[in-house]
């Protein structure tokens, strides 16, 4: 133990300073539901702040650093939390950029700024006389830095337990809106998380950099170690985050008694600096998703944008972008060359990496991780084992595939915020302990040779074949965001919720899209090896932190595929070739970052309408905003051109196949409050069966239950008398059970054919992988049917090539139905289909429903809060309220109810058809 002794104090010292990092990291998180990932830009910053005023103007340590902790991290924090309130309504995808863009303004500007003229960071504290502890010498700089950290974290934590200012942090998490409406300002109290949570960080920058050289990216990445130290305690625990620090703090340094940069091991020689990132990794991968659902948060689809260009002008300009590229080896220097060459390699990266964020949502921050196992991979194969170039490349690309499923696990846990932390960390771990080891890059310092192919080996030759090769992939990428797996990945990167709910296994889908991407990536990095014809895993591009440069750049480019990645590349790669100011790289840097902050805050890249229509109009395409109905048009009683028969229940067709969908004995208990108490219904096929009560009755929580996207406590779920009680969503989908939601999920980036069209495609695609990149012969008649026939009945056939962000709440509502109609559904689950509708759109459809129980062999389980409409198209009704049922029967016994009326209905008159009142339950 003895031997230990000095790692484990080591390890405590700096612990205490991760752990000080993360309590202000998840204060903020857990006020404002943003994640800080420039936590270590903020740390940066103080210590660069202290730095300059303490050396560079003589400024004593105590009021250097009481400037740059006390003054500068409050003015930091202040900045943030304005920046958080415009990114409160954004997606999620950009709460990650925005703060990403801040690491590199951070970086680049102190990297221009300071350079590497500087080498060491002053130590200040004073050391005195070392003591000792069982053999093991002590500074009175570590007990002081100790001391700090540990005495800060239960100021904090006290405050947040004892007055009331902590009092609202704590509550302006559970209900901001309740928190205002007793006089207490959100903003100023998530004003006030944001400038503890910056003073935090501070005060660990300025205490763990005397520690380091002052680097800035080092210095980032160091505090990124409370990522880890954030994760142990759930992303909401002050003490066990703070304990989570000293954790890895210690495990860090202890590990380093068994491996250090210089260990012959690669393995080992990694695992110090990898700690954190591993413990990252593992509990996102291990804690149960329960733990790190945040249920305050909506998280918003990231909507790419539906508007597309013209055939006509899609043509002509990547006519002229081939020949533009086509002459470059011809205008260029030989000097110049390398840079475009490398640009088109760049651009696979960014198709690559597109395929995730530009088109499903989902941020990656691995993707350097895999360019270096193709560029690694390629040398293996073609130097050391003697493969033929192309074959080479190819395999290079597959060698990623495997490690794209494995990343994917955390995708299928996770999303978000969640996603990209498991990423980076695995990059970083990757860098460090996968970097090192002979089947990648080893530990020499010459790197790899990468030869080019026979015939290839000039510079315009090889020019030549990676433009051939580049236009190919974004011909790829084109062809697959046209076919079933675009919309796929457009419907996940929408609403995930919705796409399983009809059909399509999700997590097939996830895992695809990340071994596709992983694949191009990799790509990449055989293609950049050839060009640069020596890889080595210090090279920038195989770096983590280019990842952050990728993903930001990305973001803020406009336009679709496969504009967006020759447009990126460009911008990140030719300035450097005609800028020779030896910080150029650095100022892209925070040219890119201040403009993804930019564009985040504003919801995403700026377009210009005046611009498109100018693009469409000399495209040949009509205008885009004719042909939306108004709400006016909807009180028309005709669907498809037929003229519909007044609202009636319509009578139960006792005889028919299939039970239709039942619960029994259901309860179902979030923590210790219980939302539905043994419930039982039954609701069969060829009637429309009605649930309603009070809002908090437990109705939708029965149809989350019923579709699968909530566990019951105890009962089960039949379908068609199977118990489906374990099935996922998508599973009981193909089963023949649809739904459509109280709050809309639709894919709004796209238009109304496409939304009707996946109800259908979806559970045709199902869970094989194949049959999400390809359809099989037949498919496209059955969903174009499909569509035609839900689109006729719905009376929104004029409405199919539109967008379906652009339509009224009323419209939206028609084309959710309409897409569960198209479904292969025989049992629909329809929450509150009316609500947003007027008069005259409820009355439609009423029409429609009832239309559809004539015409088809289905049945439709109800919940609704107009009364008028439920008792009219309702054969039978259950009655939910806290959580229990209260009644059952037919609309006539309802209305009747005494118990009914108190509980919900009131003393309101409400007229049932005749029909209604002979119709018998189930």
């Amino acid at each position: 133990m003895s031997e230990l002794l000095p790692f484990v104090i080591l390890g405590i010292v700096a612990g205490s300073v991760y752990g000080l990092a993360a309590t202000g990291l998840v204060l903020t998180y857990k006020t404002s539901g943003i994640f800080n990932f420039a936590h270590g830009a903020v740390a940066t910053t103080a210590a660069y702040a202290f730095f300059s005023l303490h050396d560079d103007h003589g400024v004593a340590w105590p009021i250097a650093g009481a400037l740059s902790v006390f003054v500068l991290g409050p003015i930091l924090g202040a900045l943030l939390e304005l920046m958080a309130r415009h990114l409160a309504d954004t997606a999620t995808i950009y709460k990650i950029v925005a703060t990403v863009g801040l690491i590199l303004v951070t970086d680049g500007f102190f990297s221009a700024r300071f350079g590497s003229e500087v080498q060491g960071f002053p130590a200040y504290l004073p050391t005195g006389q070392a003591f000792a502890i069982d053999g093991a010498n002590i500074d009175w700089d570590q007990v002081i830095i100790t001391i700090i950290a540990l005495v800060s974290t239960i100021v904090l934590f006290a405050f947040m337990r004892m007055t009331r200012t902590g009092l609202a942090m704590r509550g302006v998490v559970d209900n901001s809106e309740l928190l205002d409406l007793s006089g207490t300002s959100p903003v100023r109290v998530r004003r006030m998380s944001w400038v503890i949570g910056s003073t935090f960080a501070s005060l660990a920058g300025v205490l763990l950099a005397p520690s380091l050289s002052l680097d800035a990216l080092q210095l980032t990445l160091l505090v990124l170690q409370a990522f880890g130290a954030a994760a142990l305690g759930y992303f909401s625990s002050l003490p066990m985050s703070y304990a989570g620090g000293v954790l890895v703090g210690v495990a860090a340094s202890v590990a380093t008694k068994y491996g250090t940069l210089t260990h012959p091991n690669a393995l080992r020689a990694g695992l110090p600096a990898s700690v954190p990132f591993l413990v990252l990794f593992v509990v996102l991968v291990v804690t149960p998703r329960r733990r790190l659902l945040d249920r305050r948060l909506t998280a918003r689809a990231a909507v790419s944008s539906h508007w597309r260009a013209p055939a006509r002008i899609q043509v002509s300009g990547g006519a002229v972008l081939l020949a533009g590229l086509g002459l470059i080896p011809f205008v260029v220097s030989d000097a110049k060359l390398g840079f475009y060459t490398v640009m088109l390699c760049t651009v696979v990266l960014f198709l690559s990496l597109g395929l995730l964020i530009k088109t499903s949502g989902q941020v990656s921050l691995a993707h350097a991780g895999f360019a270096a196992i193709g560029g690694a991979s390629m040398a293996h194969f073609t130097t050391g084992v003697g493969i033929p170039w192309f074959l080479a490349l190819l395999l290079a690309g597959l060698v990623a595939v495997p490690v794209g499923a494995f990343i994917a696990i955390p995708a299928i846990r996770l999303s978000g915020v969640f996603l990209a932390l498991a990423t980076f960390g695995f990059g970083i771990t990757l860098q460090q302990m996968g970097y090192p080891l002979h089947v990648l890059f080893g530990t020499g310092a010459d790197g790899l040779v990468e030869p080019r192919p026979s015939g290839f080996a000039g510079d315009k030759s090889y020019y030549f074949l990676v433009l051939v090769v580049a236009i190919a992939a974004a011909g790829v990428v084109a062809w697959l965001q046209l076919g079933r797996l675009g919309r796929l990945l457009r419907g996940l990167g929408d609403s995930p919720v919705a796409l399983s709910t009809h059909g399509a296994s999700i997590n097939t889908t996830r895992v695809l899209v990340f071994c596709i991407s992983a694949f191009l990536a990799a790509l990449y990095g055989g293609l950049y090896g050839g060009a640069v014809t020596a890889v080595t895993g210090s090279d920038s591009s195989f770096l983590p932190f280019s990842s952050l440069i990728v993903v930001a750049v990305l973001t803020i480019m406009p336009g679709r595929e496969p504009w967006y990645a020759f447009f990126a590349a460009a911008a990140m790669i030719i300035p450097p070739a005609y800028i020779t100011n030896a910080n150029v790289t650095n100022w892209l840097n925070v040219v890119f970052g201040v403009s993804a902050v930019l564009v985040s805050m504003a919801g995403g890249a700026v377009s210009v309408p005046g611009v498109r229509a100018f693009v469409d109009r000399i495209g040949g395409r009509a205008g885009t905003t004719e042909g939306i109905p108004v709400a006016g048009d909807l009180a028309d009683d005709s669907i498809g051109g037929e003229r519909l028969k007044p609202v009636r229940a319509p009578a139960a067709k006792v005889g028919r196949e299939g039970t239709g969908v039942a619960v029994s004995d259901l309860s179902v208990a979030f923590g210790g409050r219980v939302a539905v108490r043994s419930f039982a219904l039954s609701a069969p096929k060829g009637q429309i069966t009605g649930l309603i009560g009070p809002n908090g009755a437990g109705k939708t929580t029965t149809f989350n239950v019923c579709s699968g996207l909530l566990r019951q406590t105890s009962g089960s779920v039949l379908l068609h008398g199977a118990d489906v009680s374990r099935l996922s969503p998508a599973a009981r989908a193909r089963l023949g059970l649809g739904r459509t939601f109280q709050k809309m999920e639709l894919f709004d980036s796209m238009t109304v054919r496409d939304n009707i069209a996946l109800g259908r495609e979806a559970s045709l695609a199902g869970v094989q992988p194949l049959r999400h990149l390809v359809s099989r012969r037949g498919d496209r008649s059955i969903v174009d049917d499909a569509v035609t026939a839900a689109a006729q009945v719905c009376g929104i056939s004029d409405w199919m090539d539109r967008p379906v962000g652009g339509l009224s709440t009323g419209q939206r509502r028609l084309v959710e139905v309409a897409r569960s109609i198209a479904g292969p559904f025989d049992m629909l689950l329809l929450d509150e289909p009316s609500s947003g509708l007027n008069r005259a759109e409820t009355e439609r459809l009423g029409q429609v429903l009832t239309k559809v129980i004539d015409e088809r062999d289905v049945g439709i389980l109800l919940t609704e809060h107009d009364m008028e409409l439920v008792m009219q198209i309702c054969s039978y009704i259950y009655v939910l309220d806290f959580g229990m049922q209260i009644f059952e029967g037919t609309p006539a016994e309802v209305v009747r109810s005494d118990q009914v009326r108190a509980a919900y209905l009131g003393s309101e008159a409400l007229s049932v058809p005749d029909a209604a009142t002979d119709v018998v339950g189930p």
